[in-house]
């Protein structure tokens, strides 16, 4: 879902400025609110003081607000999707919802400064520069972290939102919004920012770890990884463990893991060579066969849209890292051949709603109606 650039990256959503948003809010919040409004502004937050401002500040009936707030279940949906061998379990917000949290998100994500060992859900950072923070090393030794997401509670994310500059009344109604079961749910825009909002207290101890240590660490997301030369140092799976025996978030289980293996270190997904990053041979020949399939059959080809994602995943890694993509140099080029297999993205939700004055006749709570759709 795309949502209009103007509406996302306004700090008053539907108003164009902070006059403007009190003037809709004024007659209904009292003076000291008012100052909590100029505050949040003031350090660039989305001024949300109340579930009433938020209401106004998005155009829609307060009651529609109190319910997302009181009768949250109805506004996700919860599906599963494969991941390899895996199953994973998305939980997602409705439409409108998941509206104000990508607002939400948007500016949060601006606001927020992060460590620079974290890698995950940051503009700018990837895993292959993570990776890259590696390079050189003879050892790794990486560990997950179960359920991340579904891990993070309610309290600290009410916490998070008062360490911004939120106050408590304004900080419960935002992570509230931004929770599912008094937990981070899988899917919803708000998620990740928050999630390394949360985890800061945590990635302070693994920076003290790895300083103490003499190695180096990263985070991408739940995956931890440190490195380093020489030898493995020997308490460090022990002083990794015990970070974690207190909760909320812990290690999975079978997931811990100590490289050199077969003579090399994969981390975050790539090969760490001694002085370059790159795709492991098997992955390579994988793609060399799949832009074959590519080339030669088009968009005709079984699973056509996984073979194109690999096949650009494996160029993006390429590019990044001037490192071989295993991308078949024999056959001619699969884009050239099938200009039109790739269809573009349907029309977004925010070029469908009509001009502002057709929006007003109707009412903007009615228009949020449509975005939410029929919840179950």
């Amino acid at each position: 879902m795309r949502l209009s650039h103007h509406l996302i990256e306004s700090l008053f959503f539907q108003f164009t400025d902070l006059g403007a948003a009190i003037s809709a809010v004024q007659n209904h919040v009292s003076e000291n609110e008012i100052g909590l409004i100029r505050r949040l502004a003031e350090q660039n937050l989305p001024p949300v003081s109340s579930p009433e401002v938020l209401a106004a500040l998005v155009g829609v009936n307060p009651g529609l607000v109190w319910s997302l707030l009181n009768r949250h279940e109805r506004y996700y949906r919860t599906f599963t999707i494969q991941s390899g061998s895996k199953t994973r379990t998305i939980t997602a917000p409705r439409i409108a919802l998941k509206i104000i949290q990508k607002w939400l998100s948007f500016h949060l994500g601006k606001r927020v400064e992060v460590a620079d060992h974290v890698y995950g859900f940051v503009p700018g950072r990837s895993h292959l520069a993570a990776a890259k923070r590696h390079i050189g090393a003879e050892w790794a030794y990486s560990v997950d972290l179960a359920d991340f997401f579904a891990s993070t509670p309610y309290e600290l994310v009410f916490e998070a939102y008062e360490s911004l500059g939120y106050e408590g009344y304004s900080a419960e109604v935002l992570a509230r919004i931004s929770c599912f079961r008094n937990f981070l749910a899988q899917g919803a825009p708000t998620s990740p920012v928050l999630s390394n909002i949360c985890f800061r207290h945590k990635d302070v101890e693994l920076v003290q770890i790895a300083s103490s240590l003499g190695c180096t660490v990263t985070r991408y997301a739940d995956d931890i990884v440190f490195s380093g030369t020489v030898a493995v140092p020997k308490e460090l799976p022990e002083l990794v463990s015990k970070m974690f025996e207190s909760g909320p978030w812990h290690l999975a289980p079978h997931k811990e893991l100590t490289q050199p293996l077969k003579g090399r270190i994969k981390i975050h997904g790539v090969l760490v060579k001694p002085n370059q990053l790159r795709l492991t041979k098997g992955y390579r020949n994988k793609i060399r066969a799949y832009s074959h399939v590519l080339a030669t059959k088009g968009s005709t080809a079984r699973d056509y849209r996984k073979l194109v994602g690999h096949v650009q995943y494996a160029e993006y890694v390429s590019r990044t890292t001037d490192s071989p993509s295993g991308v078949s140099s024999k056959s001619s080029d699969w884009r050239e051949q099938q200009p039109h297999t790739l269809q573009p993205a349907p029309e977004s939700l925010a070029g469908q709603v009509k001009p502002p004055e057709a929006a007003k006749e109707r009412g903007r709570f009615d228009l949020f109606k449509r975005w939410f759709g029929n919840p179950e």
